[in-house]
């Protein structure tokens, strides 16, 4: 029988496809939570937990009260916005019950189309030409998929294994690796896994390192202008003497950051999460406010 291959959603961002050993190892390490949606075709999407598919304790209870399921969903955004504003007050807003019947059977036919296509996915057994076929198909839906992400390419950096010697590149898995001195300015390297490397004197003058960790990373007396640090977790890292001039530090985690000697000029902090554990105020640049 062919394995087959899953994509992953989270946060309205599509990953993948992945085998399902690399998703129950991500699961294991908790790099992947079972709320994340899965989907053989990235269109009908079920979460993790009702899929059944993978070694978790699996939720697969029929929706027998659509109402109530709509309900949490709400309850979930509005408490997404409460974190946003910093626990502000949410204003409901007014509902109109044609729109929501709409939705209720959108949620409603996607669940069934989704529930049948991973029953039929546990059941049917495939000949090798029909699973050869089915992964040529999808390897077109994959390769589809990314040419419509556009500058944004999906990422397939989870559970990826740790090589030192590629080039710092979207994805790229470098924990623990030593690169002192590196020099690769404007390189791309969206959701990298750094954490505990030794980056110490780099130069990365331009370079969008957007959403990596960087958990007790080491970047003293780097280069670090201009630099996209956007959602980054740079907790427990050592930035004493770096210049972060022009960086932008929007949503990323400073805790128990080192920043002895560090240059801002024009930073941009708003909502990063500063070394107390304070949240910055929107429009808080190079002081967090």
């Amino acid at each position: 029988m062919a394995q087959s291959i899953w994509y992953l959603r989270h946060d309205e961002q599509v990953f993948g496809p992945f085998p399902p050993p690399q998703i129950e190892e991500a699961l294991k390490a908790g790099e992947i939570e079972p709320d994340w949606e899965i989907s053989l075709n990235a269109v009908d999407w079920l979460s993790i937990a009702d899929s059944g598919q993978f070694n978790i304790e699996p939720n697969t209870a029929v929706i027998d009260d659509l109402e109530g399921a709509v309900s949490w969903h709400d309850q979930r955004r509005q408490a997404r916005k409460r974190w946003l504003h910093d626990g502000s007050n949410v204003t409901e807003v007014a509902r109109d019950p044609a729109q929501e019947a709409a939705s209720r059977h959108s949620v409603l036919r996607d669940h069934i189309r989704t529930q049948a296509l991973v029953s039929e996915e546990k059941n049917k057994r495939r000949s090798p030409w029909i699973g050869l076929l089915a992964g040529v198909v999808i390897i077109g839906i994959g390769f589809t998929v990314w040419l419509g992400q556009g500058d944004k390419p999906i990422q397939a950096g989870i559970s990826q294994t740790v090589n030192c010697v590629e080039s710092l590149r979207d994805g790229v898995n470098w924990t623990g690796c030593g690169k002192p001195g590196y020099v690769q300015p404007g390189a791309k390297a969206r959701n990298a896994r750094l954490d505990k490397v030794r980056l110490d004197d780099a130069r990365l003058k331009g370079a969008d390192l957007s959403y990596a960790t960087l958990k007790s990373a080491s970047l003293r007396n780097a280069e670090l202008v201009n630099v996209n640090l956007t959602g980054a977790d740079l907790t427990d890292a050592d930035l004493s003497g770096a210049d972060l001039s022009g960086a932008d530090l929007r949503y990323a985690v400073l805790t128990g950051v080192n920043l002895t000697g560090v240059r801002f000029a024009a930073t941009q902090l708003d909502k990063a999460t500063w070394i107390d554990g304070r949240v910055c105020a929107p429009g808080s640049t190079d002081i967090c406010r």
